[in-house]
């Protein structure tokens, strides 16, 4: 019945197959883009979610005093002894790198292993052995997953070297883990230790730097909760793994929204040009929609039938979309999630693309719901004329709404579009700002005809005194056909703007971070671990580090930088603690200061005395200079006033400057994340840095870079993030492509007789051929002028406003002029390339044969 119903749209379209393929490309170019963003997404957060699902293992409740810090072991005798707890896991959590030239990244697990509720807790097992072997105590002894051990040829009594914090160490295979639970995740990278040899490796006798809790079944985890909190000394946290997972669902729902904006605007990009091809198509069918009429069919009935023409359009794009969504998803899917685990500073986690339904049927639903709305406003025009009209109508473009009413709608939209970007001001929340997004791009679609309207007469009279009759003939023909000349240029500048702001809010990121983090590193010498432990942060390593440097020859001056999360107003925040000679030592660097500070700021905090904020500390906190920030750390509170405001990107929440020394003492932490060396003036940079890789290198595996090359080292971080814009782009240059190519196509097959009769005239085949080409440049050029202010306005909203509220970043806006100049020059030679088949076509032409066309 269904089919049957679909019988007359098919006949319809039968004839036009090859006039309607680059429709469906479009139309699955947008599916593709939906599919991709959303799938990637969702995988993404999947694989972010299952790791905090399977570390905290059954616990419900976990205690702990910040990234790494040590406390006392005997607190989890506190917390046992607490009503409603079950169990308590002391642990040492930490990482570890391998030493063979891989530098695989090994999570460590330190627990009593020998307490089978405890490892139970984590679905920790080895069904061949078990956990009980007396050598698994021995001080050198680990316990690996099986598929690490069978990656990397390992067998039990095998030695492994590694590198951790206080050096490499050496250590041995004493057991092999099932693949279940927490030996699944991390990619199998997991090291399992015994809790006192962990201490003693990797923290200290008798602490631990976590402790995960089991309520009792019948017990309250609020309450429980609240009663650990009771019992803890200053500076301890209890928080549950859901809300940690909360946090990064945030985070990650950031990061899908801002896909979500991506495909949704490819979509747009999609439906214009849809749009115009119906329309098209529409018209050079009048003759047939009047002899309908004429035999009585109603107005109601044509506009289904023509509606069902587009959702077959729109159903073969979804055939074409899914598929290829499928693929770029799997291209997209590692990007985001390095940008993803970049922006959160944690370690990448093994993702593998999995097929949702949800995103498949969302996408085909997008997909379909364009074709529809694209065939909906040309089907009624189509269809609301009278048999006379109609058929007299052939080929001509049908009258819209008047331009009274257009000014009137594209008054409103700029008037929604400065409500949407002031209340993104006001309220700082970012749905203001996609709403603004979406606004200006229905804002770029709308001026494009006013565009065209406005370069129309120097159009025709430059290119009458450049190109004679060839190019003014070509402008013609384009005002001749408004509205599709309009909605190309409408096509082209959504789709391209949306490149130019993608590139905008990259450059912006990438030239704030430069412009930092060249002002705040200016030592000859950067060293740290070669390892990168989270994100973009290197591993820390002792602090022994910091003097064993200052013995080495040509090494003049030497501090230490140390940085780590905290929990800091209910969320994490970074702490970025340097030795006070930073502070008071120009020649080190200094983070940018933005605008005042309190007077002798930095000696203030050198001596302890006062902190500096990041620029998105006090946006996201609601901080100003002057105002005290109170710290409940291991080792009791401490405030401390806010004397300056710097430009910081250690955390997208905000980050703290503060002396080492006040650093060391109230958290307790000694080691260091970099180590910053100035060089005596005598002595020769490139010497002092091989007598360190020499002395120190091996012991550490450290990575020496000189200020140039850190600066480099964080710009190519940024890239990273924003590595899948290149391949965004590419797909809207395609969309972009095949617009154009419809449209020239669709004027050619639509002048074809008007074609035939200059060709009998006398006009050469050259010149036919030129004329198509002008109207593909003129086209583009327009489309492009669009897209340059469409996407600066975009760009700049998201630089100041969207992009801080989203991800927490408070960026400089910067223009890409060398990217934007690239895109310039490639889209004026996709127009060029889309516009050449057509060319050829109509230059081909045999006149008698053109002017015999129907």
């Amino acid at each position: 019945m269904i089919a049957d119903s679909f019988r007359m749209p098919r006949r319809f379209l039968r004839g036009h197959y090859a006039r309607l393929t680059l429709t469906v490309i479009a139309l699955g170019c947008g599916v593709a883009q939906v599919t991709a963003d959303d799938l990637a997404g969702r995988e993404t957060l999947r694989a972010f979610v299952e790791i905090i699902d399977t570390v905290a293992g059954r616990a419900a409740l976990q205690v702990s005093a910040g990234e790494g810090a040590l406390f006392s072991e005997d607190v989890a005798k506190t917390i046992a002894a607490v009503p409603g707890v079950e169990l308590v896991v002391p642990v040492v959590s930490s990482t570890a790198f391998t030493a063979d030239g891989s530098g695989e990244l090994l999570t460590v697990q330190g627990m009593d292993i020998a307490n089978k509720q405890a490892t139970a807790v984590y679905e920790l097992r080895d069904e061949e052995r078990g956990l009980d072997d007396p050598k698994l105590f021995l001080a050198d002894a680990i316990v690996i997953p099986r598929a690490f051990a069978d990656r990397r040829g390992l067998k039990l009594g095998d030695a492994l070297t590694i590198d951790t914090p206080r050096g490499q160490q050496r250590v041995t295979v004493r057991g092999t883990l099932d693949p279940r639970g927490l030996a699944r995740v991390y990619g199998g990278n997991l090291m399992l230790m015994d809790l006192g040899n962990a201490q003693d490796m990797f923290g200290r006798a008798g602490f631990i730097n976590r402790a995960d809790v089991v309520v009792a079944r019948d017990g309250d985890v609020q309450r429980v909760a609240d009663a650990i909190t009771a019992v803890l000394p200053p500076g301890l946290h209890v928080t549950r793994p859901s809300q940690r997972k909360a946090d990064l669902q945030s985070v990650m729902r950031a990061f899908q929204v801002l896909l979500w904006a991506l495909g949704l605007l490819g979509l747009v990009g999609s439906f214009l040009i849809a749009f115009n091809s119906l329309a098209t198509l529409f018209e050079g069918r009048a003759w047939q929609l009047g002899v309908l009429r004429a035999i009585g069919v109603r107005p109601r009935v044509m506009w289904q039938e023509l509606l069902k023409e587009s959702a077959l359009l729109g159903a073969a794009g979804v055939i074409v979309g899914i598929p290829l969504g499928i693929g770029l998803a799997r291209v997209l899917l590692p990007m985001i999630t390095t940008a993803a685990a970049l922006n959160s500073k944690v370690a990448t986690p093994t993702v593998q693309l999995a097929l949702h339904g949800a995103s498949l049927a969302l996408a085909a639903g997008l997909g379909l719901s364009a074709a529809l709305m694209a065939a909906a406003l040309p089907a009624w025009r189509a269809t609301r004329m009278g048999m006379a009209q109609t058929m007299r109508g052939r080929g001509v473009e049908q009258q819209g709404v008047s331009k009274g009413a257009s000014w009137v709608i594209r008054g409103l939209v700029a008037a929604a579009i400065a409500a949407a970007v002031s209340l993104q001001s006001l309220t700082g929340l970012p749905w203001w700002g996609l709403a603004g997004t979406g606004l200006i791009a229905v804002g770029t679609a709308l001026a494009a005809r006013p565009l065209l309207d406005l370069i129309r007469r120097p159009l025709l009279t430059g290119f009458r005194l450049l190109t004679g009759p060839t190019g003014e003939l070509a402008i013609k023909n384009l005002t001749q056909n408004p509205r599709r000349a309009g909605l190309t240029v409408a096509m082209l500048g959504v789709g391209l703007g949306c490149v130019f702001w993608l590139w905008m809010v990259a450059h912006s990121f990438q030239a704030s971070v430069v412009d930092a983090v060249s002002g705040a590193m200016r030592a000859d010498l950067v060293v740290s671990s070669s390892h990168i432990e989270s994100g973009f942060l290197e591993a820390p390593v002792a602090d022994d580090l910091v003097d064993e440097l200052k013995q080495v020859p040509g090494a003049s001056a030497v501090v230490g930088e140390r940085g780590a999360d905290w929990q800091f107003g209910g969320g994490p925040i970074t702490i970025d603690a340097y030795d006070p000679a930073y502070f008071t030592s120009p020649e080190f660097g200094q983070w940018p200061l933005t605008g005042r500070g309190l007077p002798n700021l930095w000696q203030a905090v050198a001596s302890g005395e006062a902190a500096v904020v990041s620029s998105n500390f006090a946006r996201n906190l609601n901080v100003k200079v002057g105002d005290t920030i109170t710290f409940d750390t291991p080792n009791g509170r401490l405030a401390l006033p806010v004397a300056g405001v710097v430009t910081h990107f250690a955390s997208p929440r905000g980050t703290v400057e503060m002396s080492r020394d006040l650093y060391k003492r109230y958290w307790g932490d000694t080691k260091v994340t970099r180590v910053f060396v100035r060089t005596a003036p005598q002595a020769d940079t490139a010497a002092v840095r091989a007598a360190i890789a020499q002395r120190l290198g091996r012991k550490y595996n450290l990575r020496i870079l000189s200020a140039a090359e850190i600066v480099e080292y964080f710009a190519s971080q940024v890239r990273r993030g924003f590595a899948g814009v290149y391949i965004l782009a590419a797909m809207v240059l395609s969309v972009v492509m095949v617009g154009m190519a419809d449209t020239l196509a669709a004027g050619v097959i639509e002048r074809t007789r008007e074609i035939g009769a200059i060709r009998v005239v006398g006009v050469r085949r050259g010149s036919v051929r030129r004329m198509v080409l002008v109207e593909g440049v003129v086209l583009g050029a327009a489309g492009l002028a669009l897209a340059i202010v469409a996407g600066f306005a975009l760009g700049k909203l998201w630089v100041d406003a969207t992009f801080p509220a989203l991800l927490g970043w408070v960026l400089e806006a910067h223009v890409p002029y060398v990217q934007a100049g690239w895109v310039a020059l490639l889209t004026l030679a996709v127009c060029v390339l889309a516009a050449s088949g057509p060319a050829r076509r109509a230059a081909a032409l045999e006149p008698a044969v053109a002017l015999r066309y129907e």
